[in-house]
């Protein structure tokens, strides 16, 4: 049956733990691919069983949370931003973005956010350390400091995206392939994202 969040978000965790605990990157991404692959899997059957549940409680309605980001005139603020929005479109959750990068509105369901939230926290930490150990090389001279961590964390930010991104797809792929049989899942997320496009309208 479907994961509950909590526990999702227990087993999310653990992944991103290993993530944090290799030095290997390519090792780090693949644990944060197979976090996403099982925020995408836990999403699509909660989807699937809010399509099948005659009654809907507040819990199963999309929600707005403000998600803070950082300090007004943190330097490098911009490119915490992209990776979260880069990290919330992975996981179906629209974002509205503070004017100063401070803060950004997330829009999406429960189990999303929270995939989201989990996700980011852990990559934005791997982000920063992994910009440090770059700067620490000197390989960057003689760019200043400052512009290549920018571009150190932009290039960053969206590489792992992009990783989100395709195994979000390769678990939507693999959950829809499944249920051939039972054409609700993908009528499920088709309706999850009008609903999403409906709040997020109205909000």
């Amino acid at each position: 049956g479907a994961m509950s969040d909590d526990r999702m978000l227990a087993r999310i965790a653990a992944l991103l733990r290993q993530a944090e605990n290799t030095d290997n990157p390519h090792e780090a991404e693949a644990f944060m691919a197979a976090a996403q692959r099982l925020a995408t899997t836990t999403s699509i059957d909660l989807a699937v069983a809010r399509a099948h549940s005659a009654t809907r409680t507040a819990a199963q309605e999309p929600v707005q949370r403000t998600v803070t980001i950082g300090e007004a005139g943190t330097r490098g603020l911009r490119t915490f931003v992209q990776l979260f929005v880069l990290i919330a479109r992975a996981n179906d959750v629209k974002c509205d973005i503070a004017s100063n990068s401070t803060f950004v509105y997330a829009y999406g369901f429960t189990e999303d956010i929270d995939a989201t939230h989990a996700l980011y926290a852990s990559v934005v930490v791997q982000m920063v350390k992994s910009s440090d150990a770059y700067i620490s090389t000197g390989a960057h001279r003689p760019t200043p400091t400052i512009t290549a961590r920018l571009n150190f964390q932009l290039a960053f930010g969206a590489r792992v995206g992009q990783r989100l991104v395709d195994a979000r797809e390769e678990a939507r792929q693999a959950a829809t392939a499944e249920s051939a049989d039972q054409p609700g899942t993908a009528l499920a997320l088709r309706n999850k994202d009008l609903e999403l496009v409906s709040f997020y309208k109205k909000t």
